[in-house]
């Protein structure tokens, strides 16, 4: 056994220690805060979902690592492995990295080095449990992969459940653990984001029945697209073939989901074109459909499969029209608009804009009485108020529900995201609408232009160009040249003094 360092009871607060103390006592995820990781501050005003960026990378890069990050860092930790130096250091070296890019190398660099095994554990150890940043957690865990995982299962579990973490666990929870799908199904019905995304890739392979079946009808759901598993969920648990006896409610539920995604064609995957069973499974769906179809689930999903089918399967298209156009989808799209549960709501609210159901006024209550800061709300409250000419009382309610004092607190560069920009985001969906309505949403023009999101600011100036100025409220070329003076984001000043010149804007 090697020896492992302790982190010290006066430092700053570790990442380990912060997702250990959120973990909730049953249910995926992580307590209310458990997200936000103690090195939040240091990224200033560039915030990724947890995973996202991680995510992104290793499944839309094609680039490889950079020689001199990997050089620095690789000179980092054979210094500490060589006992040159302690983990400072090697943690310095990663924090401003980006270690996804560059593990595979420079693990293959330690293993062909002639270099202290328990140096380089305990170097391990400490980066995944004591530091406070998260690109030398993430070193620390890919280092720990190179030995058994039983020495440090626990911890590895512990990190895995924050979407962050993940991969980087899972990885190193496979080195020496024959069991391993028994230990990361676990943590895959333990995570939500881009952790569900890898473990289900990771799991596909897998043999087991329980584990297959389990993908098909609920481990491709996640919280970032379901096109990116609903490939994987068709092959590994075999839809079609599922498809062609009695499915139950739920199966019949989760295919809907599973070629609703496979058919979107804007999705990150080859969606159905990858899927040989596609239209088999798609037929048979329908077949189902055509006796049990008696949920806004159903409608949606024959809605989305028709988008594709049109421009693939006309007959299988004519089938989905014949189901889409029976009557009793109104009337469940106007019961919904009154149901309590948040996501009984959202279904019938894209119902509602399919069907052309009125529902802006279902909207203006549900903001007005459960919560102001839904950005999905306003979003589809905006939409529906464009369409039918009411964007103005859209813009006052808003102007009365959202506080833009706080709002308009002084420019910075955030991106916007966290708990407390909800208020930003709604904003931008809103100014998305306000363009059509020269001079209408005044006082949420003026918020934006003093907002510290980015977003919000450039969404205002393309506001104000598209309103032209001669539709401009009095004082509103006062307050752009006002925010001109003190904008500190290049590209934002730059589309402002265009602005206010009169020429075209980026």
């Amino acid at each position: 056994m090697f020896r492992r360092q302790q982190k010290k009871d006066d430092s700053p607060p570790s990442i380990f220690d912060h997702v250990r103390a959120h973990i909730p006592p049953a249910g995926p995820g992580l307590a209310e805060g458990g997200e936000t990781l103690p090195d939040e501050a240091d990224h200033g005003g560039v915030r990724w979902a947890p995973g996202a960026r991680d995510g992104v990378l290793t499944h839309h890069w094609g680039g490889g690592a950079d020689p001199g990050e990997l050089e620095r860092l690789s000179a980092a930790l054979m210094a500490a492995a060589a006992g040159e130096s302690g983990p400072e250091a090697v943690a310095d070296a990663a924090a401003e990295l980006s270690v996804v890019a560059l593990v595979d190398d420079l693990l293959s660099r330690v293993v062909s080095a002639d270099v202290d095994a328990e140096r380089v554990y305990d170097l391990a150890y400490t980066l995944a449990t004591t530091e406070r940043r998260r690109e030398p957690v993430k070193l620390g865990i890919a280092l720990l992969g190179l030995f058994d995982a039983a020495h440090h299962r626990d911890e590895l579990l512990v990190l895995g459940r924050h979407d962050e973490f993940t991969l980087f666990a899972m990885v190193a929870l496979g080195n020496g653990d024959a069991g391993v799908e028994d230990v990361l199904w676990p943590l895959a019905r333990q995570v939500e984001g881009w952790g569900r995304i890898h473990l289900v890739e990771r799991l596909a392979g897998s043999e087991d029945p329980r584990l297959r079946e389990w993908i098909l009808r609920e481990g491709f759901r996640n919280d970032v697209m379901n096109e990116y598993l609903a490939g994987i969920a068709a092959e590994t648990g075999d839809l079609a073939g599922a498809l062609a006896g009695e499915p139950d409610d739920e199966l019949l539920y989760a295919a809907g989901d599973i070629l609703a995604a496979l058919a979107d064609r804007s999705g990150p995957m080859e969606g159905m074109p990858g899927y040989a069973d596609g239209e088999r499974a798609a037929g048979l769906f329908l077949g189902h459909m055509a006796t049990r179809a008696n949920d806004l689930r159903h409608f949606l999903a024959v809605h989305d499969l028709r988008a594709y089918a049109e421009g693939a399967w006309p007959d299988l298209a004519a089938r989905c029209t014949e189901i889409l156009d029976r009557p009793l989808w109104t009337g469940l799209a106007g019961q919904g608009l009154r149901a309590g549960d948040e996501k009984e709501f959202g279904l019938a609210a894209r119902a509602c804009r399919i069907l052309e159901v009125p529902a802006l006024e279902a909207h203006l209550d549900r903001l007005r009485t459960r919560d102001p800061f839904d950005a999905t709300g306003w979003w589809y409250a905006a939409e529906e108020a464009g369409r039918r000419g009411r964007i103005d009382t859209v813009a006052d309610l808003a102007a009365e529900l959202l506080p833009l004092d706080r709002i308009a607190a002084g420019p910075a560069d955030e991106a916007g995201g966290g708990p407390e920009f909800r208020p930003h985001a709604c904003l931008d969906h809103l100014l998305q609408a306000l363009g059509e309505r020269p001079g209408t949403g005044a006082p949420l023009v003026s918020a934006a232009l003093a907002s510290p999101v980015v977003r919000n600011r450039n969404m205002a100036v393309r506001t104000l160009h598209a309103w032209g100025e001669a539709a401009w409220p009095a004082g509103m070329r006062d307050e752009a040249a006002a925010a001109l003076a003190r904008e500190p984001d290049d590209g934002v000043r730059g589309r402002l003094q265009a602005l206010l010149d009169g020429r075209p804007i980026d």
